[in-house]
């Protein structure tokens, strides 16, 4: 599934909000009370009032994209394709436009299915690159060879291999729905690749039983992920 809610300050109020995706598709808002309590959900609409909606299983990433000061959204979907919506409006009234589809290499970005995006300065040269988990467990980095205002994607390289969906439970690497995370988990001065995925391990179809692990894969001097641990 998609989902990826993420914890921002959508508003400039100093309280960090909830974003989140939805199987459905929608996108909703929770955003913190002064009690740190969060509201109910509102779903997320462009200027002109229309529901912000670009397939199903949806996951987000909330960043400024285009480095003007703004949060926007970057929205992956079931298909594997990724959306962007721009914040076209103030730090404390956010205004999205209707999203847009996101390429990379010159062509139309799309991963093997269930797209879950991260933004992040992954190879360190000072512009945000873009992360995408997808269906398999597949990890693919798309470097930004753009700049921070105008971000341009390259091809995608692999840097998790997806080991797949494993009914037993007996899968040696991520499952399926890789939602990744960046992080320096252990310390080191580098960025880490956290990676959430979704496995069943039950025997019994009538019976299943639903979790998911963490893999932690730490970054080598060379600058590639080691194998993973989980967690």
């Amino acid at each position: 599934m998609g989902f990826g809610p993420q914890l921002v300050d959508l508003n400039g109020d100093g309280l960090k909000d909830m974003l989140s995706g939805s199987w459905p598709g929608e996108l909703y808002l929770f955003q913190r009370k002064p009690n740190r309590m969060f509201d109910k959900s509102v779903q997320i609409a462009t200027a002109k009032g229309e529901k912000i909606k670009v397939g199903s299983a949806t996951a987000l990433a909330v960043t400024d994209w285009n480095g003007d000061g703004l949060l926007d959204l970057l929205i992956g979907d079931i298909e594997g394709q990724m959306h962007f919506a721009r914040n076209q409006g103030a730090t404390n009234k956010p205004v999205f436009a209707p999203p847009t589809r996101m390429d990379a290499g010159g062509s139309l970005l799309k991963v093997g299915g269930d797209s879950g995006p991260c933004v992040a300065d992954w190879d360190g040269d000072g512009v945000n690159d873009l992360l995408v988990g997808e269906g398999n467990g597949q990890v693919t980095f798309f470097k930004n060879t753009g700049t921070a205002r105008e971000p341009k994607l390259a091809a995608g390289t692999t840097l998790v291999n997806g080991s797949g969906y494993s009914a037993g439970g007996k899968t040696d690497g991520v499952a399926s729905r890789a939602k990744p995370a960046v992080a320096d988990w252990n310390g080191d001065g580098q960025l880490d690749l956290l990676v959430g995925d979704f496995r069943s391990s039950g025997g019994d179809p009538q019976k299943p039983e639903y979790h998911g692990y963490v893999w932690v894969y730490l970054r080598k001097p060379s600058g590639k992920p080691e194998s993973a641990s989980v967690n």
